[in-house]
């Protein structure tokens, strides 16, 4: 994988200056690498890291993300802000929203489950990973890591331990191996384009967007946190900030983002 390839394709986005471009061959998670320079000081400008291989890719709750090396696209933006937004959590639903809304332009008909999991067919496409970092003089960097599985073999599904998807069933693999340079860099540009408005104004900027993605509205759930079932209902809708709303036996129950997972009422983990 190129740099010069990646900044090139930024900039026929028009992202002509202001990002840096990393491309490692493998590293532990792109993530960590970011969040470490972040945490020492902020960065000036965006910073775009792109590897073929992540040992230690981690999702949502510390859980391992797996690839064999050139399998997915896997990067992550750091990005300084000069002001924390209102429903700060909130916002990985809203790069959920970028990067679907980018797929579907690419012909990738792709869903949302909340709070941060991108589906083809109801199976895992991808998933995204929000965190922030805070240097020394408490200036913050969002930090969004994006990883999409390009390939599967059949070994691969299995490994996962969930239902997985893959951009090779819809996209011609040739196609996807010779332009994973432009895919990484437009789903960046869309990443990037999300931040100016969620400043400003918050997930409310773009709640029915992501409603309208919504997998599983009408569904009966379990929401699963550290193990236990914390609620059960039917998914509605998110809220203004975010949060999952159920209709319960006791009535409507909003779910705070990043602190549970979801599955069909009365299935298996």
């Amino acid at each position: 994988m190129s740099a010069g390839a990646i900044e090139r394709w930024l900039a026929d986005a028009g992202v002509t200056a202001g990002c840096r471009v990393e491309v490692v061959a493998t590293t532990g998670s792109t993530n960590e690498d970011l969040l470490v320079l972040a945490r020492q000081q902020q960065p000036a400008t965006p910073i775009l890291r792109a590897t073929d291989e992540q040992t230690a890719g981690r999702g949502r709750q510390n859980r391992t993300w797996r690839a064999r090396p050139r399998s997915a696209l896997l990067f992550t933006l750091a990005v300084p802000l000069t002001t924390l937004p209102a429903a700060l959590p909130a916002i990985t639903l809203a790069f959920g929203v970028a990067l679907a809304e980018y797929l579907g332009g690419r012909g990738v008909p792709v869903e949302l489950k909340w709070p941060n999991d991108v589906l083809l067919d109801g199976r895992k496409l991808a998933g995204i990973l929000c965190e922030l970092g805070i240097d020394v003089g408490g200036r913050a960097t969002l930090v969004v890591g994006v990883g999409v599985n390009g390939w599967l073999t059949d070994d691969d599904r299995a490994g996962i331990g969930q239902p997985a998807a893959a951009l090779a069933e819809v996209v011609a693999p040739s196609l996807l191996a010779a332009e994973r340079e432009a895919w990484i860099a437009q789903m960046a540009v869309a990443l990037l384009a999300m931040v100016p408005g969620y400043v400003e104004r918050g997930f409310i900027a773009v709640r029915n967007r992501y409603t309208a993605l919504l997998h599983g509205r009408g569904d009966a759930v379990d929401i699963i946190d550290d193990g236990r079932v914390t609620a059960s209902g039917r998914i509605v809708e998110v809220d203004t900030i975010g949060r999952l709303v159920l209709a319960t036996d006791s009535g409507a129950r909003s779910i705070n983002v990043g602190d549970v997972s979801l599955r069909r009422a009365g299935s298996q983990r």
